[in-house]
């Protein structure tokens, strides 16, 4: 496997925080595609998910670091039994060249351990003394099971263990800048990096469900969001507007603390390269 050259080299050190983060799943082949389609050094986290099992995921990561990315696995706190294997997990990790995670809960029904979300795998992480850096997710317009209050304190305690925070797929700025406000007014100073779905059909969206075990990113198709309309309206997804709306919106409230967006490729890596070219 070899880099391509024409992709040019990792971003400077000034340009680190404003970047894109790109998604991948740890499907076959996965590693030679973004060899050949992502910018050298560029961030790019793998999922992590039951039907695709932790392994998968973890090997995925390995390689890409050894070819020089930041590569950040997912963590899923439910698909890990315990203090003992976190800590198995993260030296493995490590003497592959990764230095940094990124946590969740997970979508398994039950919890295979002693670790039920993701609070207790950060905590489980941090008690481990790994030195990684660590992402958390975000949710700006609603968590799935907790009230917003609730919401809310539990982000201020992962917050404590956290690098920067990844929103749930967002095609809107205005909830999602309404509620990084919020927690900017709370005392959360946690970075954000917008989470934004590349342009995609939505045969492809169900087709990549299919295969992975359709998470919570993928059940929103069958939401009655306004953003989640436009997907399923005629034509395509496009995130060019909502891109440079929130690009502008963190150049002019540097207060928003908004980094670069986390982009939810489905795999469709040329095309997530183009939209972070295009920003």
């Amino acid at each position: 496997m070899t880099q391509n050259p024409a992709l040019g080299p990792a971003p400077p050190a000034a340009a680190q925080g404003r970047e894109a983060q790109f998604e991948v799943i740890p499907l076959r082949g996965i590693t030679d595609e973004v060899l050949a389609q992502l910018p050298a050094g560029a961030r790019v986290t793998v999922t992590a998910s039951p039907a695709q099992g932790l392994a998968a995921t973890l090997t995925v990561a390995g390689e890409l670091a050894q070819q020089g990315f930041r590569a950040i696995p997912h963590l899923a706190a439910r698909m890990l039994h315990g203090a003992s294997e976190v800590e198995e997990v993260l030296t493995r990790l490590t003497e592959a060249g990764v230095a940094e995670v990124f946590v969740i809960a997970g979508d398994a029904p039950h919890p295979a351990g002693e670790l039920p979300g993701a609070l207790e795998l950060l905590e489980a992480i941090a008690a481990a003394g790994s030195g990684m850096s660590v992402g958390i997710g975000g949710h700006p317009e609603g968590h799935p099971f907790l009230g917003e209050k609730e919401a809310m304190t539990l982000l201020r305690a992962k917050a404590e263990h956290a690098s920067y925070a990844v929103t749930q797929m967002c095609f809107e700025a205005d909830p999602l800048l309404a509620w990084v406000g919020r927690l900017r007014d709370g005392g959360i100073t946690l970075p954000v990096r917008p989470g934004i779905a590349v342009p995609a059909g939505t045969a492809r969206l169900l087709r990549i469900g299919t295969r992975i075990g359709v998470g919570r990113s993928l059940r929103l198709l069958s939401g009655e969001h306004a953003g989640v309309r436009r997907l399923l309206g005629p034509g395509r997804w496009s995130p060019g507007p909502l891109l440079t709306e929130l690009e502008e919106a963190g150049s002019a409230r540097p207060g928003l603390g908004l980094r670069g967006p986390h982009l939810y490729t489905f795999n469709a890596l040329q095309v997530a390269r183009e939209c972070a070219e295009g920003r």
